[in-house]
């Protein structure tokens, strides 16, 4: 990829991942080792429930990783019962912004750890990244 421009601004992009929240309690890759093809820096993650969470006090925690399952994580938050108890209900995941920046061969991971953690039944997200980067030079 051509290096970046000078003097422009930031360009900022969403991307929108519909991920299921597992039953059990394992951990579970719902986007793994997805290859970016593009640099650029991670500056928001939301949660926002596509369909309603339930289980007896389910409680999950959700990883954004740069690279595999193992990789750095980028953003996390404990995911409980609560938190989608409604349709279109957000919830903010935060971002470790010194673990955020991505080259263009970094690979995106989003998964559920195992660790801790106390079964769903049912539920569905819409997990939105922010991430900002700047336009390229031209060759």
């Amino acid at each position: 990829m051509p290096r970046e421009a000078g003097a422009h601004g930031w360009i900022f992009a969403q991307e929108a991942f519909a991920i299921n929240i597992p039953a059990g309690t394992g951990q579970v890759s719902s986007i793994l080792s997805l290859p970016r093809g593009f640099g650029a820096t991670i500056t928001a993650v939301k949660a926002v429930t596509k369909v309603v969470a339930a289980g007896a006090g389910g409680s999950r925690v959700l990883n954004v990783r740069k690279g595999s399952a193992t990789g750095t994580v980028v953003a996390t938050t404990t995911y409980v019962l609560t938190d989608g108890a409604t349709v279109g209900g957000v919830k903010d995941i935060p971002v470790t912004l010194a673990a955020a920046d991505f080259l263009d061969g970094d690979n995106l991971t989003i998964e559920w750890a195992a660790a801790g953690a106390v079964a769903f039944t049912a539920g569905e997200l819409t997990i939105v990244i922010t991430s900002r980067k700047r336009p390229q030079q031209r060759n």
